[in-house]
């Protein structure tokens, strides 16, 4: 996954409020991680989302939970691009420790298309879009 062009990363700091029973973050929460992670991208891009037109939405997410996040921590979420295909942008993530980074929590998938919100149907991604996937794709190529 990390020889994947890196799109974005996100620092957070695990609050106690995370937690499950287990003593450990709630699985939930790794889902909200992931969320803010790619949002906070777009609005990095100035993309910014009117639900009165279209945008993106999660046609399928998925998480391999591969150790506990357990309270205090530091994480980061990385957003890496896997491949776009027709309407499909296909992302992968990385949760690792902030001060420990060959540590890894977890691995996700996400496949994100692109709805018009009035009609509901799947529309291509706007330019800017495919603008910043190839924009990156480029900058990684140069450092190669």
């Amino acid at each position: 996954m990390e020889n994947k062009p890196l799109l974005y990363s996100k620092n957070y700091v695990i609050r106690w409020d995370d937690m499950d029973a287990f003593n450990h973050v709630n699985n939930a929460a790794y889902f909200t991680y992931l969320q803010e992670c790619r949002f906070d991208w777009l609005l990095s891009h100035n993309i910014i989302i009117d639900p009165t037109t279209f945008g993106p939405i999660v046609g399928e997410v998925g998480c391999k939970y591969l150790k506990p996040i357990t309270y205090p921590a530091e994480i980061v979420v990385e957003l890496y691009l896997n491949h776009k295909a027709g309407r499909k942008i296909y992302l992968e993530h990385i949760i690792r420790d902030k001060n420990t980074p060959d540590l890894i929590y977890a691995t996700a998938t996400a496949t994100v298309i692109w709805i018009n919100f009035t009609t509901g149907r799947s529309i291509m991604p706007p330019p800017q879009y495919d603008y910043i996937l190839e924009d990156i794709n480029k900058v990684n190529e140069e450092l190669k």
